[in-house]
């Protein structure tokens, strides 16, 4: 397979310098946007939360064994083109040379990655699986060491090999063999010309939709985490509607992003964002002790590699509470993180040009699960290690007071008899105020000052531990600063760089996406994530996810093979076999 055998260019329609497009794959991919759209705000948001909890359901109690085999099939297809012999094979030209410099290309593709996701559940997670035992596991597993490791499994090779293997497949085809940097051209090696057409149109209609309710997914969940932040140093209201707003205003700031471009914009907002990030995370390092993290750190890295291979194929076939949970977490994390992939992919593969197989995927692999090991023992570790602390001394017969003064006190309202809160004649909750770790936060009915609103827990719980870790009103409020600065810039780079990367789809595999297209893209974006978040809130934003991830984990099977294929053919036609003496 020459390179000109493969060269082609897709139909695209222009109006205009701003503005263009592939006739049938944007049309498709904004009709079918539009459709789910008009479902959420059509149709009562209770009806379609509970439709979607069956939704995310169904496909994980059939499907879930799916997404479990294909992730862990990535991860070993990663690691062997990496070691293999086709690891000096570079993406692009032999001679040619990367665009960006290692520093820019790491902190554009953690931004683009998992920044929202990973703020959001540094905290919360360990928490869940420290508080309930994830079922499945040999009993007498220190509760702590297993909530780390579980945690970071969820974020750690397995992701980062998807990404890897999508982006490789793309830069592949479309830097080196010159075809449209488009998800059709994975297939060409299987299905041949018929990738040019309607068959095309659809894999890339599909990747279109995965990639925004993907994203949607990580803006929602951004949008909820920086209303806490605003309420938790400004006391702004906590509720869908400000969200919404949050939405719309931080999707106006990533346009401008959009209209600067992929140098001025993206690369010098992600760089700001690793800055902020990085100081975030000593902060809490310090707070917490360097040492207790340097040897928490050790200890997460070994228990995640002990659970690794269990984990790495549980699917909970002879267990059905065992299923349960891993719909709930290590389904949708796939799921996730497959719908991600189209996004995260192709922008990896966009900012990889010019790299060897065997460096692109040790970078994008290693690299950003270290950080992530990292990140999650100072926020996660720091957080149980505070909570274990406060039972020590509660167990040691500490006076209460004394406790009290180590912990912020909370709002709690009181419940009755049968489970349910207690509201006085007012219409104001009944309610205590008590010392809290973050721990006990989480799980705890927790109301606002004035006793008329109960307060989201998951996404205030990164401020919570902020609060109990420093006795400075300064630094408290300096952290918390920080972590909803970076969750915004985080939002800006996420939605920018999907715009980007579905513009490309959209347009016809153009690498270089007018303004236009890329702006009503970011818009939809929005649009989608705002819709999801009323329709259903975390679940109805999960439910997209997993459902868009099924038939896009098809398809990217199938590229594996295909690009094996190539990569095959590649090395036959420059290495071939040297001819036996007396041969003609």
């Amino acid at each position: 397979m020459s390179e000109s055998d493969i060269t082609t260019e897709l139909p695209r329609f222009s109006m205009g310098k701003h503005f263009e497009m592939h006739p049938v794959v944007f049309p498709a991919g904004a009709l079918l946007v539009l459709t789910l759209v008009l479902v959420c705000f059509w149709f009562p948001s209770d009806l379609l939360r509970e439709n979607f909890i069956g939704i995310r359901d169904w496909i994980g109690n059939r499907f879930g064994w799916l997404y479990v085999a294909s992730m862990s099939g990535f991860l070993v297809f990663a690691i062997w083109l990496a070691l293999g012999r086709y690891g000096n094979v570079r993406l692009g030209a032999d001679d040619e040379l990367p665009e960006f410099g290692r520093g820019s290309w790491f902190a554009m593709l953690f931004s683009a990655g998992m920044g929202i996701g990973l703020l959001f559940f540094s905290v919360a997670e360990p928490i869940y699986h420290y508080q309930e035992t994830p079922p499945g596991f040999a009993d007498g597993l220190e509760a702590s060491r297993l909530s780390m490791a579980v945690t970071i499994f969820h974020w750690g090779f397995h992701p980062w090999a998807l990404y890897a293997v999508v982006g490789l497949s793309l830069a592949y085809f479309g830097f080196r063999h010159g075809m449209p940097l488009s998800f059709r051209s994975l297939l060409h090696p299987l299905l041949g010309d018929r990738v040019w057409g309607r068959t095309g149109d659809v894999i890339d209609t599909l990747a279109i939709i995965a990639t925004l309710t993907g994203v949607a997914t990580s803006l929602g969940i951004g949008a909820k985490q920086v209303n806490a932040g605003l309420t938790f140093l400004f006391g702004v209201p906590n509720g869908v509607n400000i969200q919404v707003g949050l939405i719309a205003t931080i999707t106006a700031v990533a346009t401008a992003s959009v209209v600067k471009g992929l140098d001025a914009g993206i690369r010098r907002l992600s760089e700001l964002n690793i800055v902020l990030a990085g100081a975030l995370m000593v902060l809490v390092i310090f707070g917490g002790g360097l040492i207790s993290f340097l040897g928490a750190s050790v200890e997460n890295a070994g228990a995640y590699l002990q659970v690794l291979p269990f984990n790495s194929f549980r699917t909970g076939a002879f267990n059905a509470e065992s299923r349960q949970w891993l719909t709930s977490w290590t389904v949708f994390y796939w799921a996730w993180w497959i719908s991600w992939s189209p996004f995260v992919g192709m922008f990896i593969a966009r900012v990889s040009r010019g790299r060897t197989i065997r460096e692109y995927i040790t970078g994008v692999l290693l690299v950003p699960t270290c950080v992530g090991i990292l990140w999650l023992t100072a926020f996660g570790t720091t957080t149980l290690r505070q909570h274990t602390r406060h039972l020590e001394k509660v167990e040691n017969g500490a006076k209460l007071a004394a406790i009290d003064d180590t912990l912020p006190r909370y709002w709690v309202a009181t419940e009755d008899t049968q489970g349910d809160l207690e509201r006085l004649e007012d219409g104001t909750f009944r309610r205590q105020q008590l010392p809290l770790t973050a721990v006990e936060y989480l799980d705890a009915p927790i109301v606002t000052d004035d006793g008329t609103t109960k307060i989201d827990t998951l996404p205030t719980v990164l401020f919570v531990l902020l609060e109990g870790m420093f006795s400075s009103p300064f630094l408290v409020k300096t952290g918390a600063g920080i972590a909803t600065l970076c969750i915004v810039l985080f939002f800006v780079t996420s939605s920018d760089s999907a715009s980007m990367v579905i513009d490309i789809i959209a347009s016809g595999g153009n690498p270089n996406p007018p303004v236009g297209t890329r702006l009503f893209w970011a818009l939809t974006e929005g649009i989608v994530a705002a819709a999801l978040l009323i329709a259903g809130g975390l679940q109805a934003l999960q439910a997209a996810s997993i459902a868009a991830a099924l038939p896009l984990t098809v398809v990217l099977l199938l590229a594996c093979y295909a690009l094996v294929r190539a990569l095959a053919q590649e090395h036959v036609i420059t290495n071939p076999e040297p001819q036996a003496l007396g041969d003609p």
